[in-house]
């Protein structure tokens, strides 16, 4: 199983060769994604020997880095130093990451090209601290540099060393762990064990076997003491994403927090990741073009998983590809066709397709590998994201919103026409961007109702469904510069009207019948429909009933005006717990100004986002106006 590489292996060697090459959260005006040649870049960067999943370093296994030499590995590490640990890189994230669009903080001026060096330094410095903070935050890490749709190149070039920079852990521990698991040593429990790990990854790591029978195996063995890390990381996670939904409601940051914690926890029982490959293989048994290593399931428990010998060519290795002559038009595609099989067809999803997890073997068929990180979509969501497919195909905006609020991605609000409106001009002009300006002029103030009352949530179910497909779709473009989704996507969609359509010629006399029950109760009301008409007018005359006319330039206004009172006060509590901490400090008593120093350093961190909230709201009237402008 397990290994994919550049070219395949031979023989039972335990000695890898090396490797052949190393929102919708967003705005509806700032949606965007990376290149392809920068999405590829950011992959080759990977290396192109993978095993379970797990990116292998171009070294031999003795050159694994070791974790002992981290602070989250040693025994004696309290939960109180990680929390101040992960709060420090928390604050010290946040205040830098706001620097990064301050004018004044950039010496001679701020350019674009100053601003990308920073942002890369940043990022660096993010990849660095996730490292030392352990196994959670690299594995957030490691999903946040699939999200080339939300972060800039630099950022997802960065995290994606993370890939192959996981240290290992000594592996007379794992011999120590594989021995507690299984009631004997390795030695008698296989007819041979590597020893030393050939791969290494944030949750566990891997060693090449064989079994009595003669079957090649990998076997994955858990890092020790992940389940208390966990705890105490997550914990923490969820304190923070509480603080930042405060801040704004729309996020739901404490859901996606409380879901990628219950996938983090599955990760670690091997025996689900071992019943989600049985799973996803028996879905997909019908199709040869989909390959899953079998699980060898008695030398299998919670903390060690053993699995088939299955080696193929990393997916985002386009020589090896085009050497052995698979086309990487035919892989992109087959990769989108088993995605949009698992949601729309079986409802059981891989939730983590990076280039590590997928690999091809010589004829073209795809290997998955790592099946830890699964999502299950109820039977009512995939209705629900079936309504939204046939919306899309069918440029039908209304049906696009209701499927929208029926998945709870969109949530009700009094007025949705100026949302009507703007989905209706992406739907007909989504491969149209070169009129992207002209038309701004004309649908600019519904834009700006849409981005205000931001009715967008995402649920935190959803957000894993989202993730799979953005990687999916940078994958794409990445192995065929012409991939088109949408095209691959119409079978699909076809098959969604087929059924709409026979569900409808179904029922066709119960519609007639409902409709003549319809108009005729209708012509009924008329005459006191027609007396309410007659009241209203009345009304507007004598001037009972006022219209409530929407004012975009007042909304804007007062929308402003908040922010600026809500800065205000959080300026005075800043400074009120700035001048209380020194005189702490003054005082001798350290602890209680430091805490008082960093509830200021919170307060006025929000000062600095409010005005960052404002600014982007007069950018964004900015551009309204500048693109009516170029409408004239």
């Amino acid at each position: 199983m397990l290994l994919a590489r550049s070219q395949p292996a031979q023989g039972k060697s335990f000695s890898p060769s090396p490797a052949a090459t190393a929102t919708a959260s967003r705005q509806l005006l700032q949606l965007g994604e990376a290149p392809a040649a920068e999405t590829l870049k950011s992959m080759q960067r990977q290396p192109s020997l993978v095993a379970q999943g797990i990116a292998m370093p171009d070294a031999t296994p003795n050159n694994l880095r070791v974790d002992e030499s981290f602070r989250w590995a040693r025994d004696d590490y309290s939960k109180t130093r990680r929390s101040v640990d992960i709060w420090a890189f928390a604050l010290t994230l946040r205040a830098r990451t706001f620097l990064l669009d301050q004018a004044w903080s950039y010496p001679g001026g701020k350019t674009d090209e100053r601003l990308r060096k920073r942002r890369r330094k940043l990022a660096a410095w993010a990849r660095d601290s996730m490292l030392a903070l352990g196994p959670t935050f690299i594995k957030l890490g490691q999903l946040f540099s699939t999200r080339s749709d939300l972060f800039p190149a630099e950022v997802v070039e960065e995290l994606s060393q993370l890939q192959d920079r996981v240290p290992a852990f000594p592996g007379a521990k794992a011999e120590a762990i594989v021995t507690r698991e299984l009631g004997m040593p390795p030695s008698r429990a296989f007819r041979s064990f590597s020893r030393d790990p050939f791969a290494a990854a944030s949750l566990g790591q891997v060693h090449r076997a064989v079994t009595h029978g003669g079957d090649e195996v990998v076997v994955k063995v858990q890092r020790p003491g992940l389940k208390a890390l966990f705890d105490i990381d997550l914990a923490n996670l969820r304190q923070l994403a509480k603080v930042i939904d405060k801040g704004d409601e729309a996020r739901d940051l404490t859901g996606i927090v409380d879901e990628a914690s219950a996938i983090l926890y599955q990760e670690i029982d091997y025996i689900s990741e071992g019943k989600n490959a049985d799973r996803f293989r028996r879905n997909f048994v019908k199709e040869p073009w989909i390959r899953v290593p079998l699980v060898h399931w008695a030398s299998t428990t919670s903390c060690i998983i053993t699995l088939e010998y299955m080696p193929g060519t990393k997916i985002t290795d386009l020589a090896a590809l085009e050497a052995s002559g698979v086309s990487g038009a035919q892989v992109a595609r087959r990769a989108t066709d088993s995605y949009l099989m698992q949601v729309l067809q079986h409802g059981f999803l891989h939730s983590d397709p990076h280039p590590g997890n997928i690999a091809v073997d010589s004829v073209g068929n795809l290997i998955f590998y790592d099946f830890g990180m699964m999502s299950e979509i109820r039977l009512n969501t995939k209705e629900r994201l079936s309504d939204l497919a046939y919306g899309v195909y069918r440029k039908d905006a209304a049906a696009v919103i209701s499927a929208l609020q029926d998945l709870g991605i969109l949530v009700a609000t009094g007025d949705t026409m100026s949302l009507q409106r703007a989905i209706g001009w992406f739907l007909n002009n989504i491969s149209k961007q070169a009129e992207r300006k002209e038309t701004l002029a004309a649908i600019g103030e519904d834009l700006f109702s849409v981005a205000v009352d931001q009715p967008f949530r995402f649920p935190a179910a959803f957000t894993f469904v989202l993730r799979a497909f953005t990687t999916l779709e940078g994958l794409g473009k990445a192995l065929d510069p012409d991939f088109q989704f949408v095209t691959v996507a119409q079978p699909y969609a076809q098959q969604i009207l087929d059924s709409r359509a026979a569900a409808v010629q179904a029922s066709a006399v119960e519609w007639v019948r409902d409709r003549a029950v319809s108009t005729g109760t209708a012509a009924v009301a008329m005459p006191e429909r027609i007396a309410h008409i007659d009241a209203a007018m009345g009304g507007l005359q004598d001037g009972t009933f006022q219209p409530r006319v929407r004012v975009m330039q007042s909304e804007r206004f007062s929308r402003r005006a908040g922010i600026l009172q809500v800065a205000t006060i959080n300026s005075v509590i800043s400074i009120g717990m700035l001048q209380f901490g020194t005189q702490l400090a003054l005082g001798g008593q350290s602890v209680p100004s430091g805490l008082a120093f960093t509830v200021s350093t919170v307060f006025g961190l929000l000062v600095g986002r409010a005005f960052w909230r404002v600014r982007k709201l007069d950018k964004f009237e900015k551009d309204l106006k500048g693109g009516a402008a170029s409408g004239l």
